[in-house]
């Protein structure tokens, strides 16, 4: 066996490089590993993608892997996006609007009315990704089609109080709890925010159900992911534009 003197060059920018870069967008690396089998040299290629580490998402079909955000829009993304405590439950936001509604700590800490809601929010088509895109560049809002995709291609676990043990067993969860969540594969983990009242903004639900938005219309109303205890549709509401929900962003 031989040894031989290899020179790394080391890219300074290359975390930044690499920051927001999910599966399927990484960088490409070849390296050869080059051998001697005892008569003639021989080179094994090896491929390699360098990616975000922060990598999160689901199936959206057989096989077939997207990438969304780790965290909800707003919310801490210093905590861990696998245990789905109320710091990752982020802002919420009116359907059509590409800024927030309520910041998260406005959310956690005011459950009554908010002066100024917006309601109601006029509109008879999809969420312009273009001129209301509350996302980063590279992500936007789910459409609803994604969000069954989520639902049909993966396995569906629970936790409750922000815990790290997940089991298909639907715990209970109650209006008022703020650690709950459900987790689709292994990669996708959605807290239970709740809702802001489309009339006044008032809170709903936090802890026992969670909302978020696609980007899908049905006339004037929206389509949502919705999920509580043991249960997820993508059909159930068709609610008004000025309700306030969470948006978890898909890579584009």
């Amino acid at each position: 066996v031989s040894s031989a003197q290899v020179t790394v060059n080391y890219k300074s920018s290359l975390q930044n490089d690499l920051s927001g870069l999910t599966r399927d967008k990484g960088l490409k690396l070849k390296l050869y590993a080059i051998y001697n089998d005892g008569n003639i040299d021989r080179a094994i290629e090896l491929n390699i993608s360098l990616q975000d580490c922060a990598c999160c998402g689901a199936n959206v079909a057989s096989g077939v892997w997207k990438a969304f955000m780790c965290h909800n829009l707003g919310a801490d993304e210093t905590k861990d996006p696998f245990k789905p405590v109320k710091e990752i439950h982020g802002a919420m936001y009116q359907f059509g609007i590409g800024t927030e509604a309520l910041s998260q700590a406005d959310n956690l800490s005011n459950s009554g009315a908010v002066p100024g809601w917006n309601n109601p929010i006029p509109g008879n088509s999809e969420w312009n990704m273009v001129t209301q895109n509350p996302c980063l560049p590279g992500w936007r809002v789910p459409t609803l089609a994604e969000w069954q995709s989520v639902i049909d291609y993966n396995t569906i676990y629970y936790t409750a109080d922000g815990g790290t043990s997940w089991s298909a067993s639907a715990p209970t969860w109650s209006n008022g709890e703020e650690d709950n969540g459900i987790k689709f594969g292994d990669a996708l983990v959605l807290p239970t925010a709740g809702v802001r009242n489309n009339g006044d903004g008032s809170l709903l639900s936090r802890g026992a159900q969670g909302y978020y938005w696609s980007s899908t219309n049905s006339g004037s109303s929206g389509r949502p992911l919705i999920f509580s205890s043991g249960f997820y549709s993508t059909t159930l509401l068709n609610p008004a534009r000025s309700y306030g929900y969470s948006v978890r962003c898909v890579a584009e």
